[in-house]
């Protein structure tokens, strides 16, 4: 299914968008823009609300038009509390998709996971990025930027498992518990360790096999 987008809500008053159309190409932006700010604290808003829903179907309902996902009757989206999102617009989750207790998406840009794809308890995903010069990063006044976090279709993550953009990971993979993805991983193999490197290639019988450490 492709991902499935929706719209940041419109500026207010004096506000505008450039900074935000900035902020989701991945450039450097200023946080501290009114409107970005207020964005923040709207998603707020649904974050608190959805965590006080004990009921899965009502819960979810909650996310409708917030983050990307199918509309309800056709949605097999389940996400668990307590349950983190920076902004919601940003990101987007195709069907068949389960989010374990305790996970956190800092989505400053694109996070897409396609169909079928689990996430374990108290995952991590950061888009964000900030200068290594304490003198350009200047506390909250510096820029930042942020780079998009792929995930494909029949993908598991297990539990504690960090994800740093820039990262796509493929189709049919597995991420091992507890670990730290920094860069890409391929289709049909298990990843594991910090960072993650590849140790199995999963084969199309469903069978795996160990890979050689380069």
């Amino acid at each position: 299914m492709p991902a499935i987008t929706v719209n940041a809500p419109p500026p207010q008053g004096d506000e505008t968008t450039h900074m935000l159309e900035v902020m989701q190409r991945g450039e450097p932006y200023i946080a501290v823009d009114p409107y970005i700010m207020r964005l923040r604290d709207v998603a707020q808003d649904k974050v608190y609300e959805f965590n006080s829903i004990r009921d899965t179907d009502k819960r979810m309902d909650v996310l409708d038009g917030v983050v990307g996902m199918p509309p309800k009757g056709e949605r097999k989206v389940y996400i668990m509390t307590p349950f983190m999102f920076e902004y919601g617009f940003n990101l987007s989750f195709g069907n068949e998709v389960y989010i374990g207790p305790g996970c956190t998406f800092i989505d400053v840009t694109r996070i897409s996971l396609g169909d079928r794809t689990m996430v374990g308890a108290n995952c991590s995903f950061y888009t964000p990025a900030h200068p290594i010069s304490p003198e350009a990063r200047n506390g909250l006044q510096g820029p930042e930027w942020a780079k998009e976090i792929i995930i494909g279709d029949d993908v598991w993550i297990g539990g504690s498992v960090v994800i740093v953009g820039p990262c796509r990971i493929g189709n049919g993979t597995t991420i091992g518990a507890g670990s730290v993805v920094t860069k890409d991983i391929p289709d049909r193999v298990v990843a594991v360790g910090n960072p993650a490197r590849v140790v199995k290639k999963i084969n199309a019988d469903g069978t795996a096999e160990r890979v050689a450490r380069a």
